[in-house]
C-alpha cells in the first residue's frame, strides 16, 4: 500500500516538473530579415555597356483593368567585355518613375536578386540597378527576370453606343519594347500585351509589320519576325519617336479604376490545426462607371469562405481555379448586384472576408517547438492596396525564438503573441514570405482539452442524474400500481360497460320502432325498464368513482373525461329528439337539410361511443 502511494507521488511530481520546465521563459528571441540582404558596396556605372548584348528579350504586360499594370521582362545577357560584370541597369522614364510601386528581379533558379533604385539619372531616365548573385564572367551569359508594377498607366473614358448604352473604353500607352542601355539582337525579341479576357479590342497601333492579335485580348509585337528591324539599339535609337510608343484601346464594362484604401488582416494561428484569416477591406471606385463584381484570390486550400458587412452576408460566386495566373491560388467573385447595389464612381464600400487554412501545409513541429512559413499576403487582388496592416496572432506561444521578417511591433498577451506588420502600395505580383519559430505553451495547449473534458464530464453527470430521477419516478409509479384497488376498478368497468350495453339496446329498439319492426308498446316497456336500470347503475357507480379518483391523478382525469362524454352523449340525444320533432312539424326547410343534420349528429354520437370505449379499455389495462 505504501509502495503504490510512493509511485503515485513520484509520477505526479515528474508530470509537474515537465510542465514547469516547458513553461520556463528563455530570452532567446531573434529577428532576421531574410529579404534585406546587404550587397557589397559596388560602383555603379555604365562602363562597358556597349559590350553587353541582350540576346533574348521577352516582355509580358498584364493589364488588370483596375489601373494596375504588371510587367515581366525576361532578359538573356551576354557579357562581351574582357572583365566580369556584377550588375546591369533597367532605365525607367522619369515621367513614369513615380508610378512604379514595386519591382524585383530573379535569377535563373528563381533566386531573388538585389534590386536597387540607384537614383542615377541618364538623359530622361532613372536607372534601376540589378546585381547578379555572382559576377558574370567574360563571354558567359545568364538569364534574369525583372518584374515591376505600375499604376496611373490607364486612361478611362465613356461613350454612348448606337443603342444609347454607356460603354467604357480603356487606353494604355506604353513603350513597344523595354528601354535598355544595351544592344538587343539575335534571338527571340517580343512584347505581348494581355488584356482582361472579357475585353474587346477597339484599337491598337502597328509599328511597320509588327503588331497583330494572337487572340482577341492579346496583341504581340515580335521583332524576330519583322522584315524592317533586325535589332534594337540602346534606348530604342533605331526607332523613330512615333514608333517607340504604341497605344492600345479596349472596351470593358466589368472593370474600372479601383483601389483598396485600407486593409486590416488578422492571421490567427491555432496549435489545434487551423489558421483563421479575417480581413477588413475599404474599397473605393475611382473610375467613371458602376462596378458590380470584383475577384479575390486566396490559397488553394482555403475553405469556409464568408463575406459580409454590417448588414449581413454579401453574395459571392463559386471558386474557380486560378493557378495559371496566380500559382496555388483559386479565385471567387464578390457580387454586389446580388444583394447589395453596384459601387458608384467616387464611392466606397467596407466589407469583411473570413476563411480557414490548413495549418499542416505551413508548419513543421519538433516536440514542443513549432515553425510556421506563410505568405503574409494570403489574399491577392488585382488592384492597388494602399495601406495594409497585418496582425499574426500566435496562440499557445510560450517563447518566440526566431522571426525571418522583423515586425513593426510585438504585442504579448496571456498565452499568445501578436506580430504587427504595416505595408503600403501592395500589388498583385508581390509576396511577403515570413518564417517564425516558437515554443508551445504546454499549459495553454492543455487548457482547451481540460475544459472540453470537464464540460463532457458535467454533461455526463447531468445525464446520470436525470436517468436516476427517471428511474426513481418509474419505481414510484410501479409502487402506485400495486396499490390500485383491483376489485373496485373491475366492478366500475363492468357496471360502465353494462350501462353502455343498455344504452345501445334502447337505440336499437328505437330504430326498430320507427321502422315498425316491433310494437310501440314493446318499445315503451323496454325503454322504461332499461332507463330504470341505467339510473340504478349510475347510483352504484358513485362509490367506485370516489375510490378511483382518490388513487392518483391519472384515474381522476379518466373518470372526469367519462362524465363529460356521458353529458355530451345525452346532449346529442336531446338534439336528435328536437330535430325529429321540428321535422315532423315542418319547421325545417327541406328533407335534405334534415338528412344532413341527422347524419352529423349520428357521426358525433358514434365518435363519443368510441371514445368512451377507449377510456374504459385504458382503465381495464391497469387490471393486467
Amino acid at each position: 500500500m505504501f509502495r503504490s502511494k510512493k509511485i503515485c507521488l513520484l509520477t505526479i511530481g515528474l508530470i509537474f516538473l515537465i510542465i514547469l520546465i516547458s513553461n520556463i521563459q528563455f530570452n532567446s528571441e531573434k529577428y532576421e530579415n531574410s529579404e534585406e540582404y546587404i550587397a557589397p558596396k559596388l560602383s555603379v556605372s555604365l562602363d562597358g555597356a556597349e559590350n553587353i548584348l541582350i540576346t533574348d528579350m521577352i516582355r509580358t504586360v498584364n493589364i488588370s483593368g483596375y489601373d494596375l499594370v504588371n510587367f515581366k521582362d525576361k532578359l538573356t545577357i551576354l557579357n562581351q567585355n574582357n572583365n566580369p560584370i556584377t550588375s546591369i541597369f533597367i532605365p525607367i522614364h522619369l515621367n513614369k518613375s513615380n508610378d512604379i510601386i514595386f519591382c524585383k528581379a530573379t535569377g535563373e533558379s528563381k533566386n531573388i536578386l538585389l534590386t536597387e533604385r540607384a537614383h542615377l539619372v541618364l538623359n530622361d531616365y532613372e536607372l534601376i540597378a540589378i546585381y547578379f548573385d555572382s559576377p558574370l564572367l567574360p563571354h558567359q551569359q545568364t538569364t534574369i527576370s525583372f518584374y515591376h508594377s505600375q499604376t496611373n498607366s490607364l486612361v478611362y473614358y465613356t461613350q454612348l453606343t448606337e443603342e444609347y448604352q454607356i460603354e467604357q473604353i480603356i487606353n494604355i500607352t506604353e513603350s513597344i519594347f523595354p528601354i535598355l542601355p544595351y544592344k538587343v539582337e539575335g534571338g527571340l525579341i517580343q512584347t505581348k500585351f494581355i488584356m482582361p479576357s472579357t475585353s474587346n479590342t477597339v484599337w491598337y497601333d502597328k509599328v511597320e509589320d509588327m503588331g497583330f492579335p494572337i487572340i482577341e485580348t492579346q496583341i504581340i509585337y515580335d521583332l524576330s519576325q519583322s522584315l524592317y528591324f533586325d535589332r534594337i539599339d540602346p534606348f530604342l535609337a533605331n526607332f523613330n519617336k512615333s514608333q517607340q510608343e504604341i497605344s492600345i484601346s479596349f472596351q470593358d464594362n466589368r472593370f474600372s479604376k479601383m483601389e483598396f484604401e485600407k486593409i486590416n488582416r488578422e492571421i490567427n494561428i491555432s496549435p489545434w490545426g487551423l489558421i483563421k484569416v479575417k480581413e477588413n477591406y475599404i474599397l473605393q471606385n475611382l473610375g467613371p462607371i458602376d462596378i458590380s463584381t470584383f475577384p479575390l484570390h486566396v490559397p488553394y486550400s482555403t475553405i469556409n469562405v464568408h463575406v459580409y458587412d454590417d448588414i449581413g452576408n454579401i453574395g459571392g460566386d463559386v471558386f474557380l481555379d486560378d493557378s495559371e495566373t496566380f500559382s496555388d491560388k483559386k479565385s471567387f467573385t464578390i457580387n454586389l448586384a446580388q444583394n447589395r447595389v453596384p459601387l458608384k464612381p467616387l464611392s466606397k464600400i467596407s466589407f469583411t472576408v473570413e476563411y480557414v487554412l490548413d495549418i499542416y501545409e505551413y508548419t513543421s513541429i519538433n516536440w514542443f517547438q513549432e515553425s510556421i512559413q506563410i505568405n503574409l499576403f494570403t489574399t491577392t487582388f488585382e488592384c492597388l492596396g494602399k495601406e495594409q496592416t497585418i496582425n499574426v496572432v500566435i496562440q499557445g506561444c510560450n517563447n518566440l525564438e526566431y522571426v525571418s521578417l522583423p515586425p513593426d511591433a510585438i504585442i504579448d498577451t496571456g498565452g499568445s503573441k501578436t506580430l504587427v506588420y504595416n505595408f503600403e502600395f501592395v500589388t498583385s505580383i508581390e509576396s511577403k514570405m515570413i518564417q517564425f519559430t516558437f515554443s508551445i505553451d504546454l499549459f495553454e495547449l492543455l487548457l482547451r482539452p481540460i475544459i472540453i473534458t470537464l464540460t463532457i464530464g458535467l454533461l455526463a453527470s447531468i445525464y446520470v442524474i436525470l436517468i436516476k430521477i427517471k428511474k426513481e419516478r418509474e419505481e414510484k409509479f410501479v409502487t402506485e400500481k400495486v396499490e390500485i384497488p383491483i376489485d373496485e376498478l373491475r366492478e366500475f368497468c363492468s357496471l360502465y360497460e353494462e350501462k353502455n350495453a343498455l344504452v345501445l339496446e334502447i337505440r336499437r329498439a328505437e330504430e326498430d320502432s320507427k321502422r315498425k319492426k316491433i310494437a310501440k308498446k314493446i318499445y315503451s316497456n323496454l325503454l322504461s325498464k332499461n332507463t330504470t336500470k341505467i339510473e340504478q347503475i349510475k347510483q352504484e357507480l358513485l362509490p367506485f368513482k370516489k375510490v378511483l379518483m382518490e388513487i392518483n391523478e391519472t384515474f381522476k382525469n379518466i373518470i372526469k373525461k367519462l362524465d363529460v362524454l356521458d353529458a355530451e352523449r345525452e346532449s346529442v340525444n336531446d338534439s336528435l329528439t328536437l330535430l325529429d320533432n321540428r321535422y315532423k312539424r315542418g319547421k325545417l326547410p327541406s328533407k335534405a337539410a334534415y338528412q344532413k343534420l341527422l347524419e352529423d349528429f349520428m357521426k358525433r354520437r358514434r365518435r363519443i361511443d368510441r371514445t368512451i370505449d377507449k377510456n374504459i379499455q385504458q382503465l381495464r389495462s391497469y387490471l393486467l
